[in-house]
């Protein structure tokens, strides 16, 4: 089962090194198996077509993003250091993810399937990482529940659309420290949630 996963893996990472260099289009199975080292078969044996390897990057990015919100979420505190804190690790993440969202970007015109899956599971993934991050309630003490979760969900959509221009499109930015305004916002937002006993 673990060969099996490994495998899964190297195929992902095999597939944007070769979307990254071959559009969707013209990129084919062989291309992904030559890369990975693999067979052909083995290739088909855990993706009938480059559609459902979009499919399985847009789940690694929406995993990779889980993982961020989740540690954010598993602080014990929320301060200001300790949102940038967490701010300076999710960089990391978003560099990681940033050449498939480039390649799912690419390739969404010709692989997506249905608009209405696509919705889905963006819905279904943000309202995971709301969940996240208005658990445990006490964090929120005296906010409604509602103001909690669209607080909630106005930090991570900051945060992605931010580290999305800024990483995987290449936005030039010429602060000193992106991350300080992002920051600020992010605390801002979150305000009736954190603790202020600490500085940045």
């Amino acid at each position: 089962m673990e060969q099996k996963r490994l495998t899964h893996l190297r195929l992902i990472d095999a597939a944007v090194k070769v979307f990254t260099e071959k559009s969707f289009v013209d990129a084919r199975m062989e291309d992904i198996a030559q890369a990975s080292g693999v067979t052909r078969v083995t290739v088909y044996a855990h993706f009938p077509g480059k559609a459902d390897i979009i499919d399985a990057l847009v789940e690694r990015v929406y995993t990779l993003m889980e993982e961020a919100y989740t540690e954010l979420a598993e602080l014990p505190r929320w301060t200001p250091a300790g949102v940038r804190g967490w701010l300076d690790d999710a960089e990391t993440r978003w560099r990681e993810m940033a050449p498939i969202r480039r390649v799912t970007n690419a390739a969404a015109p010709v692989a997506l399937r249905s608009v209405n899956i696509g919705r889905s599971q963006y819905i279904k993934a943000h309202e995971r990482y709301v969940d996240l991050l208005i658990t445990p309630s006490d964090r929120w003490q005296g906010v409604d529940p509602a103001e909690a979760s669209q607080r909630s969900l106005m930090a991570v959509l900051q945060t992605e659309s931010f580290f999305s221009a800024w990483i995987a499109v290449g936005w030039p930015l010429n602060t000193a420290d992106p991350l300080r305004l992002l920051a600020e916002s992010l605390c801002h937002i979150l305000s009736p949630a954190m603790d202020r006993d600490e500085a940045y």
